[in-house]
């Protein structure tokens, strides 16, 4: 019953949803840090959410990306983008710099990661080659 599940969800719309969630908190935090205190609301600078959401967008970035490679559409290009986009995700995360830059990494991180999504879940539809497998 599990598999028909996974089956029928289409995992790249769920990559594309966690990065543009992973953008948003990571856009909006900055704003809302300075609000949050007043409220006496520390929840979005917790560390284990962070971990949480790099760890659920690249664990549904796999598994959406590698079934979309391995039972579709055989081209590397979105894993490429997903790795760029995951390694920029990650430099701008850890990347102890003030400033503008470390949120412009991130953004640009999950454009990057939210296209290899549309890459693949385009290849998948278009291609009529490796549809042996469900």
């Amino acid at each position: 019953m599990e598999q028909n599940i996974l089956r029928k969800m289409n995992l790249d719309t769920l990559g594309i949803g966690a990065s543009l969630i992973c953008a948003v908190h990571c856009a909006l935090l900055p704003l809302l840090l300075t609000v949050l205190p007043l409220l006496g609301s520390h929840m979005l600078e917790n560390e284990k959410l962070e971990y949480g959401l790099l760890s659920l967008s690249f664990l549904i970035g796999c598994v959406a990306l590698g079934r979309g490679y391995f039972r579709r559409h055989r081209r590397m290009v979105p894993l490429l983008l997903f790795a760029v986009g995951f390694a920029l995700l990650m430099t701008g995360h850890f990347l102890y710099a003030a400033g503008w830059w470390p949120p412009v990494i991130i953004a640009i991180g999950a454009a990057i990661i939210t296209g290899a999504h549309m890459l693949n879940l385009r290849k998948c539809k278009q291609c009529n080659t490796h549809k042996h497998r469900p």
